[in-house]
């Protein structure tokens, strides 16, 4: 994870330069500013602005060097007009920081304290000629030393930086979305057009060929590796292992060569196509722990939610809700061989195992990791379509309880809590839209993520 790049527009009225003084305390000021904001962003702040050509110079400097949103801060009052052309034109997304240096007023106020705090009322002017104009933008109040305000500040931040990412990523797709499965369909024109996602394939014979050229010294280490950090059972013969170390190998060779962020693929695919002689359950376990999305069943989709939650938060699992638990207010969360291991319980051994799953026919069992994930509060993160094909999110906070594998389910499960009861949040999910695929991430981050949405200009519902 990167800081965000952020741009940061300084303003002040140019027929204060009568008052000598107040430009060296207000830029002082923004330097303050920028060393608060210094943990999670790069802040770009070439000085006060106090003319509409100062104003277009450095937004446009700012496009140039690709910022991941523009910060506009009135350090003291500025008319709007010296700011709405330049910030109607941009394609970056605005932010008004509506903060000013002194924290409270008392009886010992200084005289000044009103020519050197008033920000505010050039916010009011600022936000209703945007308004008219119809152009998008985000408004924070608050003092810039505020913890409050630095948590909401940091959300805007990394949330920008998350929808900036996504218009880059691709995805690898390993086979093709499985048929019948109509909730995460997908028209990639219209996933690239609204995210910026692209979907690439990944051919099924190059693969098979990267198998086959894998090398031993490289597998053999992987082997090792896996020795080292996991429980092998022994049904997991040193034949599977290294049929599934090499599909790892070479679908990891392949990303990197390619620069994909994220893989997608489906099972009856591999089967099909017959090249392959096991199925990538190690590989995309371990590919999720080191950071990239994944998506089961060919599901680009949950492999984009993965990948941005990835970016915008830290480690993130690929899940389904698999079965209710109405005497535990919860949900049995699984899917076959898939899951972000490191997420896993620090009680217990993540364990290597092997098995077909009853649902392949291919000549060497999937080796694959089975584990239960370590409690504590998560977001549950669904990506779907809907009508027209506009991309919506649903978000939902909950907790993963503390409850030990089930000896009888040799793959990843765990359970998730929404706050509240099962029933509705089940309900709201599924009126809502939400896909059977998710991504899981630790931490409380709706908030934040409905700030992502609204960069990214796609709706979002939080399920309370």
């Amino acid at each position: 994870m990167q800081k965000a790049r952020v741009g940061f527009l300084g303003l002040m009225f140019k027929l204060y330069d009568r008052f000598p003084e107040l430009k060296p305390a207000l830029n002082k000021f923004g330097n303050e500013i920028v060393k608060e904001m210094s943990p999670f962003a790069d802040v770009i702040f070439p000085g006060i602005c106090n003319t509409r050509e100062m104003v277009n110079a450095t937004v446009a400097n700012f496009e140039s060097d690709n910022v991941d949103i523009l910060m506009v801060v009135l350090l003291s009052y500025a008319p709007s007009h010296v700011a709405l052309p330049a910030l109607n034109r941009t394609r970056l997304p605005v932010l008004i920081f509506n903060t000013q240096k002194e924290y409270a007023i008392t009886h010992d106020t200084g005289p000044d304290v009103t020519l050197k705090n008033h920000g505010m009322h050039g916010v009011q002017d600022l936000a209703n000629v945007l308004l008219r104009s119809g152009k998008e933008f985000n408004i924070l109040t608050g003092h810039y030393k505020d913890t409050n305000t630095q948590k909401e500040l940091r959300d805007w931040c990394d949330a920008a930086r998350t929808a900036a990412f996504m218009q880059k990523v691709c995805i690898g797709l390993l086979g093709y979305p499985m048929e019948q499965m109509g909730d995460f369909a997908i028209d990639e024109t219209a996933f690239m057009a609204q995210i910026g996602v692209e979907v690439q394939r990944i051919p099924m014979k190059l693969v098979a060929k990267r198998v086959e050229k894998a090398p031993k010294g490289e597998i053999a280490n992987q082997m090792k590796q896996d020795k080292e950090m996991f429980t092998v059972h022994p049904d997991v013969t040193p034949e599977i292992h290294e049929t599934g170390s090499r599909l790892e190998w070479a679908l990891r060779n392949i990303m990197q060569e390619r620069n994909m962020h994220a893989m997608a693929s489906h099972f009856t695919a591999i089967e099909e196509d017959g090249r392959l002689k096991t199925l990538p359950f190690l590989a995309a376990s371990k590919l999720i722990g080191e950071g990239y999305g994944y998506g089961g069943e060919g599901d680009v989709t949950s492999a984009a939610a993965v990948t941005m939650m990835h970016q915008l938060v830290g480690e993130a699992n690929f899940t389904e809700m698999f079965t209710m638990d109405f005497g535990g207010n919860s949900a049995l969360m699984s899917h076959m061989g898939e899951g972000n291991w490191k997420l896993a319980r620090k009680d217990r051994p993540v364990e290597l195992v092997a098995s077909s799953l009853g649902i392949s026919d291919l000549p060497v069992p999937a080796a694959m990791l089975t584990f239960s994930l370590e409690p504590g509060d998560v977001t549950l993160v669904s990506l779907t379509t809907l009508s027209e094909g506009r991309l919506k999110l649903i978000v939902a906070e909950g907790s993963v309880p503390d409850f030990p594998p089930i000896p009888t389910i040799p793959r990843p499960h765990y359970k998730f809590s929404p706050d509240g009861n099962l029933c509705d949040f089940l309900t709201k999910f599924s009126m809502e839209g939400g896909s059977h695929h998710q991504a899981l991430v630790y931490g409380r981050f709706g908030n934040k993520i409905q700030k992502m949405a609204k960069l990214m200009n796609i709706p979002c519902s939080f399920i309370m």
